[in-house]
């Protein structure tokens, strides 16, 4: 539970702390593809922790496009100076995302009071209208006593799709 928490926050930070040259570098190592934006049409497993992009129901009407949400994101953030238009190369879907954070034994009301808990787990998100935005690349897992090497994997950022505030970041390795 701590360790995708942690992650979450660390992946923040690491946007933040890479600026604008985060999206110039992914977007330059990318091919210069236009942009696919669907509505997921099956339920995507991000990571065996139970986080899920399922698809939205047929009368979704979210609040913002996709390029509105996610201008919204880079001008709310630290990252605000890499422009405003979706990273080329990205695939952009709208769905409900699901971001299980664990049991709910142990919650009051001043540590989960952010939190949605339903039949014993707390979730940060819980079939919330979102953006998935995502493209592949290379990440680097284990820890910093134990590295595995880089491997295939999917960078996903899910984005509120009425507020365009960032839910979470994450990384979604390819089986194998």
């Amino acid at each position: 539970m701590w360790r995708r928490r942690n992650l979450a926050i660390v992946g923040a930070i690491g946007l933040a702390a890479l600026g604008g040259g985060l999206f110039a570098a992914q977007t330059s190592s990318r091919p210069a593809v236009a942009n696919t934006i669907s509505s997921v049409s099956n339920t995507i497993k991000i990571n065996a922790n139970g986080e899920t992009f399922a698809p939205p129901p047929a009368n979704a009407a979210p609040a913002l496009t996709a390029q509105q949400a996610w201008a919204q994101f880079i001008q709310s953030s630290t990252v605000g100076s890499g422009g405003n238009a979706i990273p080329s190369g990205t695939t952009v879907q709208l769905g409900l995302f699901t971001f299980a954070v664990g049991p709910s034994s142990g919650c009051g009301t001043t540590n989960c009071n952010k939190l949605i808990v339903q039949n014993g787990t707390a979730y940060s998100a819980l079939n919330q209208l979102a953006y998935g935005y995502s493209y592949r690349t290379t990440c680097v897992s284990g820890n910093d006593m134990h590295p595995l090497p880089p491997s295939p994997c999917t960078q996903w950022w899910f984005i509120d799709a009425n507020t365009g505030h960032m839910i979470v970041g994450m990384e979604q390795f390819q089986a194998g």
